[in-house]
């Protein structure tokens, strides 16, 4: 994670506008007669719900979910995840949806298990952890994520109480002709392997994308996992490229049911200044590593493929770079990788232009409570950072999935010696009381995987400064639209067709529209 603040504008931290059950006093409300999954973490009521618990809400999602309806939050919390009831139409403002040409699909939406969030899960009692993760990736449960970035070794966020704090999996080199002697994901025993363990039993389909931090330091010119390139040889490329296919392998093998979608080659290989694990990469060597990469996953039987770049918007002339090179030896099928801390959505139309057949993902972007990074540091603003400026432009613009940074810190925005310490997750945990809060984040995140399966193709629909929009057409038939409205309060409309569905929505709020048969009006 590179910080500029000058350039980086990060959502808020949802404050105290979610509040929880702290300790193992979890909201525990009898199962609703739909099958409701019980809740481990709720927002507190909003000023227009009073009396609506977090049961209720998930209830209203479940039908909302069947047979369509309107989900709102608004950033003054208003409205927060809860069902709106439909008005008479048309309204101030209609979105059309033109469902006629099915675009790219949605392949899945979620956090990173990085070290410190696993740590963090593993404190937690095994009853409220468990309850947490199936909230969260039960293909049945309220928020329905289905996708993981896992950091391969250590990265930025990495509990100091682990030793060594910042490690990879092969730390040593082997001798001549096995310089991978060593290698060993072992260490990782102690945080990820445990939670994605109880996580993949949860989940059904499950998108997981590996990432590097940093080479082992006998690979890089700067000797050490700070800074610095990969060696300039061959060998050390084709070794680096076998570190990466073994890590895939051994974490399938470590994981019964986990199948890795992805490997990227570097995480963020512009940025080789940062005091934790980095590494620069240009993308003529990136581009070889590649090569390297797919070879080494063939030979080990892996259906993995590979990400190039694996960060900001703003260059994307390195996975360019990257993919004609690729090209060239008659390579397609690679895809890339980006974050938002620098530039925005549009930017991979080129990209998408030049490689049609290159999956482009996004992949990592941090909140923050610093109020001077943060627009004034509260709940609506990170709600409008991350619908206007991340997740409805990102999908617009051909990303087929959208994981954010961890899964959960704690209140200093750790555990982590150089851990962003104002960072957030899509949730907060207290470490002295317990208490989780889910950050803004979150809710945004849910209102799309939610109510978009993976495997849902993009449609048309008309999106303005003032009304973004995307929308998916899902295999029943039915139309989903997730907007945010820009402006005051106003009805809007949403047509697909014959289908029709209007409702009041406050002023700069964020709703999903789900049409179904029964919103038929000619």
């Amino acid at each position: 994670m590179t910080l500029d603040p000058t350039r980086r504008t990060l959502l808020a931290t949802a404050g105290a506008a979610l509040g929880t059950a702290a300790g193992a006093g979890l909201l525990t409300a009898p199962a609703v007669a739909d099958d409701t999954p019980r809740a481990a973490v709720g927002p507190a009521a909003p000023s227009s719900g009073a009396g609506r618990d977090w049961m209720h809400m998930l209830a209203q999602h479940h039908r909302v979910d069947r047979s369509g309806g309107v989900v709102a939050t608004q950033g003054e919390r208003e409205l927060v995840w809860e069902a709106v009831p439909a008005a008479d139409g048309p309204g101030d403002a209609v979105v059309e949806v033109d469902t006629s040409a099915p675009g790219h699909p949605l392949a899945g939406f979620g956090p990173a298990l990085t070290h410190s969030a696993a740590w963090l899960l593993l404190e937690m009692p095994a009853q409220r952890r468990r309850t947490l993760l199936r909230e969260m990736f039960s293909p049945t449960g309220p928020l329905r994520l289905t996708a993981l970035r896992i950091p391969v070794g250590t990265s930025d966020f990495a509990p100091e109480d682990v030793d060594p704090v910042y490690y990879t999996f092969a730390d040593e080199q082997g001798p001549d002709g096995d310089p991978l002697a060593g290698f060993s994901i072992a260490r990782d025993e102690q945080t990820i392997l445990p939670v994605l363990r109880e996580i993949v039993e949860i989940a059904r389909d499950l998108t997981v994308v590996l990432s590097p931090w940093s080479a082992p330091a006998w690979m890089k010119t700067s000797g050490s996992l700070i800074g610095g390139h990969l060696l300039d040889d061959e060998a050390t490329r084709r070794t680096w490229a076998t570190y990466l296919a073994r890590a895939a392998r051994d974490y399938e093998a470590a994981v019964p049911g986990l199948s890795v979608h992805a490997v990227t080659v570097q995480n963020e290989p512009l940025h080789e200044t940062a005091a934790y694990p980095c590494m620069g990469m240009t993308p003529e060597v990136q581009a070889e590593v590649i090569l390297h990469l797919l070879e080494e996953l063939g030979a080990r039987g892996l259906s993995s493929t590979a990400l190039c770049y694996d960060h900001n918007w703003d260059r994307v002339d390195y996975p360019m770079d990257v993919l004609d090179a690729l090209a060239s030896h008659g390579v397609e099928g690679v895809g890339a990788a980006f974050h938002a801390y620098a530039g925005e959505a549009a930017a991979v139309d080129p990209l998408h232009e030049a490689h049609p057949g290159a999956e482009i993902w996004f992949t990592e972007q941090s909140g923050t409570q610093d109020p001077a990074k943060s627009y004034e540091g509260d709940f609506a603003d990170g709600i409008w950072w991350m619908s206007n400026t991340l997740f409805l432009p990102a999908l617009r613009h051909h990303h087929r999935g959208v994981i954010l940074f961890n899964l959960l810190l704690d209140q200093d925005g750790g555990p982590g010696p150089d851990s962003f310490t104002n960072g957030t997750g899509l949730f907060q945990i207290d470490r002295a009381t317990g208490e989780l809060t889910p950050n803004a984040e979150l809710y945004v995140m849910a209102h799309i995987s939610r109510f978009v399966p993976a495997g849902t193709p993009t449609v048309a629909s008309s999106s303005s400064t003032d009304l973004p929009t995307v929308a998916c057409l899902r295999a029943d038939g039915s139309v989903v639209v997730v907007l945010h409205n820009n402006a005051e309060a106003r009805s809007i409309t949403v047509r697909a067709g014959d289908r029709e569905l209007t409702a009041e929505l406050p002023g700069w709020t964020l709703a999903t529209y789900v049409l179904t048969a029964r919103h038929r009006v000619r």
